[in-house]
């Protein structure tokens, strides 16, 4: 497989559509993508995101997950998912996560447990990687999320048995990495 050329289509703040032109064996084509790099960086390895499965712990309590409940323009619906954002230029993975949990939930990370390799999660329609990091989170006293304007989340946090409840029901949005999380820990039992 050769790609020719890729020419950008749009130009937007936080994602852009290309068109790749590719020559495979005696096939010449065109695949329309979506990126959220510069043209220059389209194809090049790079994170472009986060996605984080929090386990917070309280004194006294069970461990609990972290999920969001957030409206999605391109569904026109709630889906639910785990906290996840964009690295900044030039920051650290682990900067970007300890910053984007304490945006999107108020909390804390008290430890980062493993981090990912770069994942894509529908690399037929864009070149999106992201990392997915396991780590544990408090709550500081007078914790508060900084959410943007445009944003609606629900910070829920799911003890073992309100995962199996969410895990059982079959209408819900829910993104395909949270699905994954919160099936392994329905089947595991426990939170890891």
């Amino acid at each position: 497989m050769d790609i020719l050329k890729v020419e950008k289509l749009t130009d937007e703040r936080w994602l852009n559509l290309y068109a790749a032109t590719f020559r495979h064996n005696d096939h010449s084509g065109r695949w329309l993508f979506a990126s959220r790099r510069k043209a220059a960086e389209v194809r090049s390895p790079a994170v472009d995101a986060v996605v984080m499965v929090p386990i917070l712990h309280v004194p006294g309590e069970p461990p609990r997950l972290i999920v969001l409940r957030e409206f999605r323009v391109p569904i026109g619906g709630y889906v639910y998912g785990l906290p996840a954002g964009l690295l900044e230029p030039d920051e650290p993975i682990e900067d970007t996560v300890r910053r984007e949990l304490r945006e999107e939930t108020g909390f804390e990370v008290t430890r980062i447990k493993r981090i990912s390799p770069p994942l894509y999660s529908s690399c037929g329609l864009t070149d999106e990687a992201a990392v997915l990091v396991f780590l544990d989170a408090h709550a500081p006293a007078g914790a508060q999320p900084k959410h943007e304007a445009g944003e609606e989340i629900e910070v829920l946090l799911l003890d073992h048995a309100a995962v199996c409840r969410l895990c059982e029901q079959p209408d819900l949005g829910i993104d395909a990495k949270a699905w994954s999380v919160l099936y392994l820990y329905q089947q595991l039992g426990q939170f890891v």
